[in-house]
């Protein structure tokens, strides 16, 4: 699944791929998050839910919590922070499933 979306993502303009791991390393491949600059991040994920596509927001940056009391602003984590979107990856997922998903997000009006 991952392979496919990273194939089928690659022609999308307006979507950042995560990035594969070196050949030396492993990965769990446990999420795939895309990146959605543009302030359109939030319409995708609404979008994608009006077609039955269930997305989350994974990475709250931490410095943001009230809990650390922080006043640093790290821009570059924020900036991540609202452009990422988590996309469903699992192994229950079948293959018209996967290939609705990636349909939806090549028909977004982005």
């Amino acid at each position: 699944m991952w392979e496919l979306y990273q194939r089928e993502f690659a022609s999308v303009p307006w979507l950042i791929r995560p990035q594969d791991a070196p050949a030396e390393d492993t990965h769990s491949y446990f999420t795939y998050c895309i990146q959605v600059g543009g302030g359109k991040r939030d319409a995708l994920a609404k979008f994608l839910y009006q077609e039955g596509i269930y997305t989350t927001l994974r990475y709250h940056p931490l410095h943001l919590n009230a809990i650390y009391g922080s006043k640093a602003r790290l821009p570059v984590c924020e900036r991540l922070n609202d452009e990422a979107l988590s996309i469903p990856l699992h192994p229950g997922l079948k293959d018209a499933d996967v290939e609705k998903i990636i349909s939806s997000i090549k028909k977004f009006p982005a």
